[in-house]
């Protein structure tokens, strides 16, 4: 999914094996089942039994990575938009964080999963980030006004 090497680099052998595993098992999950909205998706329980781990700090290192992974724009999506379905995972600071930098992603399949995810969680911090992107395609502008609309009620 994402080019690993760079996570990798300051983690320990046993950390990139569970990292390698994780991406592969989210990866067979989107390969053998794609994604559809409104759907349950065996891929949101691999993403929820990584987030119970003991170190979910790099846990949500990893998911962001393969989030915004543009190599693999239409698997980052499928992640993105999984994570979204699960309760807060994170900080604010954190899923603000990921939203802000999926919007900036070039992919309208990446940019469209930010925004799901956005509308999903909720935070309050989303109004700003998503008021201050600039969308190109029409139909997803219409979905940021949508949602920075309703945020801000």
């Amino acid at each position: 999914m994402v080019s690993t090497s760079y996570l990798m680099e300051n983690e320990s052998p046993l950390e990139c094996r569970v990292q390698k595993r994780l991406e592969d098992k989210l990866r067979a999950a989107f390969e053998e089942d794609p994604l559809e909205d409104g759907m349950h998706h065996p891929a949101e329980k691999i993403i929820a039994d990584a987030l119970r781990g003991t170190d979910d700090s790099k846990v949500l290192t990893w998911l962001k990575a393969f989030s915004l992974d543009s190599a693999r724009a239409s698997i980052a999506a499928s992640v993105l938009q999984c994570l979204g379905r699960q309760d807060h995972p994170g900080t604010e600071r954190w899923r603000v964080g990921l939203v802000r930098d999926g919007l900036a992603a070039r992919d309208v399949e990446i940019r469209d999963a930010a925004v799901q995810a956005a509308e999903l969680w909720g935070d309050r911090g989303m109004l700003t980030v998503l008021s201050a992107h600039t969308e190109p395609e029409p139909w997803l502008r219409d979905y940021v006004r949508d949602v920075a609309g309703d945020l801000g009620e």
